[in-house]
């Protein structure tokens, strides 16, 4: 019962290879399209410096479509979902899907701690970036709800982009989703 809801509130989310299906202010373009690490650009952003949350880290079902980007083999992964903050406040909110075929050759993957993954995988040598991949989140949709946790006004939409990342063919995929605060 629970993977039929994953697979129905997932099915909600559209993700594109160009911005031009959505149209995202300009702000949130400039954050979609960064090409360097979020954790160095918010240290440009924030006076006291950035931060990081860890806000869960559990095994969950993968999607169907989620099974395929990855080129994982089983129907699980990993799931860690962090905040990174500027000057005390939420800007990003970041989910790492690691199927368990890939955190089984890359254990190190599951013992981050308050580490920014980002910066972990610009130092693994031969790594490979698949295409950024854009959406639009609105209510309904599970990523903008786990985004907004306990969030008492929440806005009408968030921006997100994705990537897989590769470390000797084995996949995971990184999910971002820009907070309001990182919009102002």
């Amino acid at each position: 019962m629970q993977s039929a809801a994953i697979q129905d509130e997932r099915k909600l989310l559209r993700w594109s290879a160009t911005l031009e299906d959505f149209r995202p202010p300009a702000a949130a373009v400039a954050w979609l399209t960064e090409s360097g690490l979020l954790t160095e650009r918010l240290r440009t952003c924030c006076d006291g410096g950035p931060g990081l949350t860890v806000v869960s880290e559990r095994e969950v079902p993968l999607a169907a479509a989620e099974s395929a980007l990855l080129q994982a083999p089983g129907n699980a992964a990993f799931v860690r979902e962090i905040e990174l903050t500027c000057d005390g406040r939420s800007w990003v909110f970041a989910q790492s899907l690691i199927p368990l075929a890939t955190l089984a050759r890359h254990g190190w993957l599951s013992t981050l701690g308050d580490a920014a993954l980002g910066e972990r995988l610009a130092a693994v040598p031969g790594l490979k970036r698949g295409p950024l991949e854009f959406a639009r989140l609105t209510p309904g949709v599970a990523l903008f709800h786990r985004a907004l946790r306990g969030t008492v006004d929440p806005p009408a939409e968030l921006w997100a982009r994705r990537s897989w990342f590769a470390i000797d063919g084995a996949r995971l995929l990184v999910q971002e989703v820009f907070l309001p605060e990182s919009l102002r």
